[in-house]
């Protein structure tokens, strides 16, 4: 058992690099190679490292020794200074892959299967075999261990094997690039076709479903799978990574993909370099969340998100009539409020631009909800709304609409005020004994503010968007989601220990998770990034809430004993 454990990440890493699809073959010709994609650990030294701090961030260390202790014997004879990778290779008909370690003394590699394998078979040519669950070829060239899952694809391997992973091994601790433009044009078409068949094959007409709204309907599909298409045919490469960055006390995945020059997606991404907003002021860095997005919108995607809108249209209407719980004046005003929605989101897009901003204001016993966004016809939304109340006007417990209750920077505010139920406590542990919606309808602008201060707060954001406007963004996305007003809020709602302890560990600094991206004439970067302060808040929680448990089963214990 001791023996299985030691050499079961050794199998596991073989496993994964001989287990490539079937139409993964040797290369037996002369054929110039492509390299479709690369897999990339940076040394295993960098790895640890970041193991080890991560466990020692969440509180457990032992974890992080304990992964040191267990792989000092299983990576004898690795360079645990040089990469990992692996790599697919292509000649335009054929695929082949290896995957290459870097040691210092395979003979102490290999001794750790010999209880599983036995020795191993000489094959000539400098290759050996593993005759394991599946047989494992390797050969030794110059300080890297080249494995792969026959003779010959070992005929002719990398000569500087870490210049194919480029940067990956030093920007991050895992990744793996796909390089689309290598794919041949044969497999790709492939894959189109089949996904064509599939979608096909699953696409049938609904019950009650007219033939000339499933013949729309195919066409969206049809549009959708046109898109998809272009992807794969402009897309360059695709990357995605995980790293540690210990002096910032963050880690991060990065999606990142490049496009060809002249491409209809590097036309779009040079539209949205550098875009403004006229709805900044959403992004309140003291907020518990922020979402904010902002992009142009290329003509032909117009006409395409236009004819996808107006078939959803047309589903909605069929829904609404199919509906047994409407009845006619609830059908009725359903059915114009998707009219009236789906225009205002048409002439929008038509407008070519998509613009807006969300924000959740969290304090002890308080929360607010705001949202703004571009519209092509504010009075159109105003009347979506009207339809709605249209629906529920009929209700005894309906407060009614203020109009044009206040106004401001050419922003008109209609608000709902009604009672909040005592017996409806946490309702009024978030918003108090009153609850606040204000609709605010400006010529060209929508917003909408739930709760506290809810118009104050509503104007706020309105004056900052208004001193932003203008500016460049280094960011068409952004979101952002802070521990410390979360954790606040939730403990001024129900204090417990683990909320306590989690606050505690925060002390004074807050922690974030945020999403923000980066784009150039012809590329795109997409950051997934998390506090280390997160991972700490969640790990005291969990070893608190844990102890609670554990104390609590032991007391029960105790009781049933006397």
């Amino acid at each position: 058992m001791k023996q299985m454990l030691k050499s079961t990440w050794i199998w596991f890493a073989a496993m994964a690099l001989v287990a490539a699809p079937a139409l993964v073959q040797a290369q037996d010709d002369a054929a110039e190679m492509k390299t479709v994609a690369v897999v990339s650990v940076a040394p295993f030294a960098k790895v640890l490292g970041d193991v080890q701090y991560l466990t020692e961030i969440a509180d457990h260390d032992e974890i992080g020794l304990t992964v040191a202790m267990m792989s000092a014997p299983l990576t004898q004879g690795i360079d645990k200074n040089r990469p990992i990778g692996v790599v697919v290779r292509t000649d335009g008909q054929e695929f082949n892959y290896v995957g290459f370690i870097p040691v210092t003394n395979l003979k102490a590699l290999l001794i750790l299967l010999e209880d599983q394998v036995g020795e191993p078979q000489d094959m000539g040519d400098g290759v050996f075999v593993l005759e394991g669950p599946l047989p494992i070829y390797y050969k030794e060239v110059e300080g890297w261990a080249f494995v792969a899952q026959d003779k010959a694809s070992l005929a002719d391997v990398p000569a500087k094997p870490a210049a194919l992973l480029a940067n990956l091994p030093t920007d991050y601790d895992v990744a793996a690039k796909v390089n689309l433009n290598n794919i041949p044009e044969l497999f790709r078409d492939m894959l189109i076709a089949q996904m064509k068949s599939g979608i096909e094959l699953t696409l049938e007409q609904e019950p009650g479903e007219s033939d000339e709204d499933f013949a729309q309907r195919r066409q969206m599909v049809q549009l959708q799978v046109a898109q998809l298409e272009r992807l794969l045919n402009e897309i360059e490469d695709l990357a995605i990574g995980w790293n540690v960055d210990k002096e910032a006390g963050k880690t991060y995945i990065d999606v990142t993909y490049n496009v060809a020059p002249g491409s209809k997606i590097a036309e779009q991404l040079a539209m949205n370099k550098g875009v403004t907003s006229d709805f900044t002021g959403f992004m309140i860095n003291s907020s518990a969340g922020t979402l904010h997005v902002t992009s142009k919108i290329a003509p032909e995607e117009i006409d395409n998100t236009v004819k996808q809108l107006n078939a959803g249209r047309q589903k909605a209407f069929l829904e609404i009539e199919n509906n047994p719980d409407l009845d006619e004046k609830a059908r009725d005003a359903a059915t114009r409020l998707v009219d009236l929605s789906i225009d205002t989101f048409v002439e929008t897009i038509k407008a070519g631009k998509f613009d807006m901003g969300m924000t959740v204001d969290l304090a002890p016993n308080k929360m607010t909800f705001l949202m703004g966004a571009f519209v092509a016809d504010g009075k159109r939304v105003e009347d979506g709304f009207k339809e709605i109340l249209k629906m529920v006007e009929d209700q005894p417990d309906f407060p009614g609409v203020k109009w044009n209750a206040d106004s401001h920077q050419g922003v008109d505010f209609h608000v709902i005020e009604g009672p909040v139920p005592a017996t409806e406590e946490e309702a009024r542990k978030l918003f108090g004994e009153k609850l606040i919606i204000v609709l605010g309808i400006g010529e060209k602008s929508a917003y909408l503010s739930v709760g506290n201060d809810a118009i104050a707060k509503l104007k706020k954001v309105i004056d900052d968007s208004l001193s932003g406007a203008g500016q460049p963004l280094a960011s068409p996305m952004t979101m952002v989601v802070s521990a410390k007003p979360i954790l606040e809020f939730i403990n001024s709602i129900d204090q417990s220990a683990p909320i306590v302890a989690a606050l505690d560990s925060l002390s004074e600094k807050d922690a974030q998770l945020t999403i923000n991206g980066k784009l150039t004439d012809t590329s795109a970067m997409t950051r997934i990034n998390l506090d280390t302060g997160v991972i700490k808040a969640i790990a005291v929680a969990v070893a608190v809430k844990q102890a609670e448990t554990e104390a609590a089963a032991e007391a029960e214990e105790a009781e049933d004993g006397q």
